[in-house]
């Protein structure tokens, strides 16, 4: 199984003019079909801590919301339950195989990784995946992170070409 950010499955869940498709992106939860790879949601890390929607002043990102005191507070906080629920998967006998996070600029689930190993996230991932790959660490998770860029249609083809020789390697 995978773990999936909730845009994945309903781009309803983004903010106002950032859906990339009307519904859900398809093409993922195909490819996920297609080798029997169960999904989990990850609930949106904006609108747990932000509300639905998104309040903040005018002229204000998203991620400095998020990059506050109660903002990490909050992602930290729904890191801990995804944690808990991967954790509660794997110790009955499920594989989880990866976590897919967001687009290069989602502010609380973007994926971008910290030199080559492409195992560690860098500070320019979300600040919601940057907590959550803390939580598995610090409980001894190791899974991979992987971005699914559907913000442009050259980079999701990238992404799930990866993302199917992947699932085929396990």
């Amino acid at each position: 199984m995978v773990f999936l950010i909730e845009c994945i499955l309903n781009q309803n869940s983004r903010d106002i003019g950032a859906a990339s498709y009307k519904a859900m992106n398809v093409k993922v939860i195909n490819l996920c079909m297609k080798y029997h790879v169960g999904m989990v949601q990850i609930p949106c890390p904006e609108m747990t801590c932000l509300g639905f929607g998104r309040e903040r002043k005018p002229g204000q990102s998203i991620r400095d919301i998020l990059d506050t005191e109660s903002g990490r507070r909050c992602c930290a906080d729904l890191a801990r339950i995804v944690g808990g629920r991967i954790k509660e998967y794997i110790a009955s006998g499920n594989k989880v195989l990866a976590v897919l996070g967001g687009n290069p600029e989602s502010p609380g689930c973007a994926v971008h990784y910290d030199g080559d190993t492409g195992r560690k996230l860098s500070g320019q991932s979300g600040i919601f995946m940057q907590a959550l790959f803390r939580e598995l660490s610090r409980i001894k998770i190791d899974v991979p992170f992987l971005g699914i860029r559907d913000c442009r249609s050259d980079w999701l083809a990238s992404d799930l070409q990866s993302l199917e020789l992947f699932f085929r390697d396990r």
